[in-house]
């Protein structure tokens, strides 16, 4: 389930939240093992990012004669500061031990809202998974919508758009189709020619969740609230915050500007909770990261362990255990 381990994450020092994931990572594989920050720096050393090689003793905060490579050690030491942040701020979600910030350790009794964290660092970490990545996207997007709900008052409809084999979904089918059935729903004008489209496209046009806030009983329901939604998992998700603009600019004759929402799986914060890609978020864009989406699906955990990825990739990489850390 598990391929390309030892290849450490290649992104900017300055987005630190993707080096806690992948230590957690880590973590979750070596199960009941303590993963150390010497353990840390061994595996970057081995990636040949680390000149230094350095012992188990040789990591002490305090000991000014210790042969480290003082960089390296001070930037471990900070993604450990910010596990332990994440360890008091995640409280019954988090999966993992912080011990003196200096080491982690799966805990030994998981539960639903353990996995549910550990469904979203799957997400986020979906290169190292070798296989059912697809489902883990799809069940994403379900595991967003859920919370998408939660997030809306009870009166809001709130839909799949994307692609899926989900009977219950109501937009399906052609591309075509499924913009036609929603300018219906929202009561207003397509805008499009039809040999914009391929003959087969059965793709999302970049939305994949959709929701309208609607005026009860009112038959004129222009200018009310529409949320446009996209879902990334990849660590370039802040490019996806632009694809929905095309239902804006070339499908529905929208009366009033929609918002934009995009879902993350990523704990994307520095140590003091900003976030740590905030040049990236596009000022009109509603952001739900990790721990905006756990928050709102604390009731709700059954709806959410049901999904197949849950049983056929979340317990399988629990049960995985790394040979040699």
């Amino acid at each position: 389930m598990i391929k390309n381990i030892n290849n450490t994450p290649n992104v900017s020092f300055s987005k630190a939240h993707y080096f806690c994931d992948y230590i957690e990572l880590i973590a979750l594989i070596n199960n009941d093992d303590i993963v150390s920050i010497a353990d840390i720096y061994d595996r970057f050393y081995d990636d040949e990012k680390i000149k230094i090689k350095i012992n188990e003793s040789d990591v002490n905060l305090g000991d000014e004669t210790s042969n480290v490579n003082d960089k390296w050690e001070t930037r471990i030491k900070e993604w450990f500061s910010i596990l332990n942040i994440r360890e008091q701020l995640f409280k019954e979600f988090y999966p993992f031990l912080i011990t003196d910030e200096t080491t982690i350790k799966l805990k030994s009794n998981l539960n639903n809202s353990h996995k549910l964290y550990i469904f979203l660092l799957l997400n986020s970490n979906k290169k190292y998974i070798s296989k059912k990545r697809n489902m883990l996207t799809s069940d994403f997007e379900e595991f967003s919508l859920i919370a998408l709900k939660k997030y809306l008052p009870i009166n809001a409809f709130s839909f799949r758009f994307g692609k899926s084999m989900l009977d219950y979904d109501r937009y399906t089918g052609k591309l075509i189709n499924k913009i036609n059935l929603l300018a219906q729903d929202l009561k207003y004008k397509t805008q499009y020619e039809e040999d914009d489209f391929n003959d087969g496209d059965g793709g999302d046009g970049g939305l994949d969740l959709v929701s309208w806030i609607p005026f009860l009983n009112d038959e004129n329901q222009n200018n009310m609230q529409v949320i446009l939604s996209q879902c990334a998992t990849g660590d370039e998700w802040f490019k996806k915050q632009y694809e929905t603009n095309k239902f804006t600019s070339n499908f529905i004759n929208f009366k009033t500007k929609p918002n934009n929402a995009i879902f993350i799986p990523y704990d994307g914060r520095r140590a003091d909770r900003k976030f740590a890609e905030q040049k990236e978020i596009l000022t009109d864009v509603l952001l739900f990261d990790r721990i905006r989406i756990l928050n709102l699906l604390q009731n709700n955990q059954d709806d959410i362990t049901s999904l197949q990825s849950f049983v056929e990739i979340v317990d399988e990489v629990i049960s995985f255990e790394e040979d040699i850390i």
